[in-house]
């Protein structure tokens, strides 16, 4: 027997909660409630029984004005329920067991558009289906940074060089307190956002004042270049957010600098992956990152407009680069590879 609860608050959620949700540290009870107090969006939260016994949890949240089109240069606007986390991270926001298909005919029962992000590749029976952007995943085989660095190409192990010796001025520390992240830190943040071409959505202070993350800042005399926010999950660091100030990025390399130092903190503490996020997809390439493809799954509960959202689905993917960037000694050239098709 299937039974379907729903909670308007992840507090009022079982307490078996957890037990399920395996390495997906944002499903996690404890971070969907920091989320709650720092981005509420009508949050719900439905958990799947399979005969009395816990099986899949999901969310949904509720955006207003979301631009379907925000892949293409075409706009199109529209309120959207998402199944998914409000943070704009490589997670889905659901975690199954076997009531996946039950959990999916509840949602598509929902009045409007529903949209399900960063899934694997699967096929859901009444949905249309695109490319999202991918996660850029990097493998740590490193025994040190500076063997990270030996390993590279000429070219690129250059190109890390000049931007190393550029921030050499810059002073890197973590903060001590989350609590102490300042406007100024939040204004570099707000740069990034603001120069997005992607604005998905603009996250408050008070996130990156939670104490999930860690924050390194770089500096000079006081004044903040910009700022890295990492979380660490496991074997896996997770690449947050970052803040730039752009009048000193070129002339400090700064961001280059902030990717080099991911690296480098995920090797010097033996993570096996870091999860550099979904932008800026071609430097995180570039410092040998490869793509993990995600994809969203869309469902309206009007059977015309699903059969419209149906068709338009893989117009309205992400358009992943094709160019593959073979950055370590020993690999082929660069050469164009294809990326997965959307059709559903």
């Amino acid at each position: 027997m299937i039974n379907i609860e729903c909670y308007n608050s992840i507090k009022d959620a079982p307490q078996e909660w957890d037990s399920i949700t395996g390495d997906n540290i944002y499903m996690k009870r404890q971070f969907l409630e920091f989320i709650e107090r720092t981005d509420s969006c009508n949050q719900r939260y439905y958990a799947v029984y399979f005969d009395g016994t816990l099986d899949t949890v999901f969310m949904t949240y509720e955006r207003k004005h979301y631009n379907l089109g925000m892949f293409t240069k075409f706009d199109l606007y529209m309120d959207m329920k998402f199944v998914y986390v409000p943070l704009s991270v490589t997670r889905p926001g659901i975690v199954y067991g076997k009531c996946l298909n039950e959990a999916l005919r509840y949602i598509k029962k929902m009045k409007g558009p529903k949209i399900l992000l960063n899934l694997g590749d699967m096929k859901l029976d009444g949905f249309a289906k695109g490319l999202t952007c991918p996660k850029c995943i990097f493998t740590n085989r490193f025994a040190s940074f500076d063997d990270y660095m030996e390993s590279l190409r000429s070219h690129y192990r250059r190109r890390y060089r000049q931007a190393l010796k550029k921030s050499s001025e810059l002073e890197i520390s973590f903060l001590e307190k989350n609590s102490d992240f300042s406007e100024e830190m939040y204004n570099c943040y707000l740069q990034v956002y603001n120069k997005s071409r992607l604005k998905i959505e603009k996250l408050p202070i008070s996130f990156f004042r939670g104490d999930f993350f860690k924050i390194f800042t770089l500096s000079k005399s006081g004044k903040i270049m910009g700022f890295c926010q990492l979380l660490e999950n496991g074997s896996e660091l997770i690449f947050e957010f970052v803040g730039v100030d752009y009048d000193y990025n070129a002339e400090y390399d700064t961001y280059h600098r902030i990717l080099l130092e991911i690296i480098r903190y995920g090797i010097e503490h033996r993570f096996r992956t870091i999860d550099f996020g979904q932008t800026a997809d071609e430097s995180k390439l570039k410092l040998g990152a490869e793509y993990n493809y995600l994809y969203a799954y869309l469902h309206h509960s009007n059977i015309l407009k699903n059969t419209v959202n149906r068709f338009l689905g893989r117009f309205l993917s992400y358009p992943c680069i094709t160019k593959e960037f073979d950055v370590f000694k020993g690999e082929s050239e660069d050469e164009t590879v294809e990326y997965p098709s959307c059709k559903t």
